[in-house]
């Protein structure tokens, strides 16, 4: 009897799961539109399936791809609509603030901020987004990060990872 309500449920489990799922024109379509900055298609999907906001998508998320490609009108729309503002990539460590950071784009990291995503996230081998960009001799971007509040700390070795 156990064995059989195990299969029930495991085959609820995978239903309830396809039923969300994407076909491949359709992922390929709300991923280009995220990095893309087609707000209107994006909506469209979103407004459809609304847990896309914090879909993992090879573990990125909406937020994560439209950051790194420097798309603040689709990052606000994710974050008004629930996406997660301080997701961490569990392989890169990265956070949707980092990745436009690494990009420059300083419009999405002060909005982010404003909106109270942790500036503070560290990167692989807890190395700090300052630390990154010092090394970088990025000035600018250090400045910027210093006016954000971002501390310099974390792992502060030679050799981190």
């Amino acid at each position: 009897m156990k064995s059989i309500k195990v299969l029930l449920a495991l085959f609820s489990l995978s239903f309830a799961l396809q039923a969300f799922a994407l076909s491949d024109e359709d992922y390929m379509e709300f991923t280009e539109a995220l990095t893309g900055g087609n707000v209107k298609v994006v909506k469209k999907f979103v407004e459809a399936e609304p847990s896309l906001v914090n879909q993992k998508f090879f573990a990125w998320e909406p937020l994560q791809m439209a950051a790194s490609k420097g798309r603040l009108d689709v990052v606000k729309y994710l974050i008004s609509k629930g996406a997660d503002k301080d997701y961490v990539h569990p392989a890169s460590n990265n956070t949707a603030f980092h990745m436009a950071a690494f990009i420059g784009d300083t419009a999405t990291m002060k909005y982010l901020a404003s909106i109270g995503a942790d500036v503070n996230k560290k990167l692989k081998g807890n190395v700090s987004l300052m630390r990154y960009f010092k090394e970088e001799k990025n000035q600018p971007m250090v400045d910027l990060l210093t006016q954000l509040g971002t501390k310099d700390d974390g792992c502060q070795e030679e050799k981190c990872f």
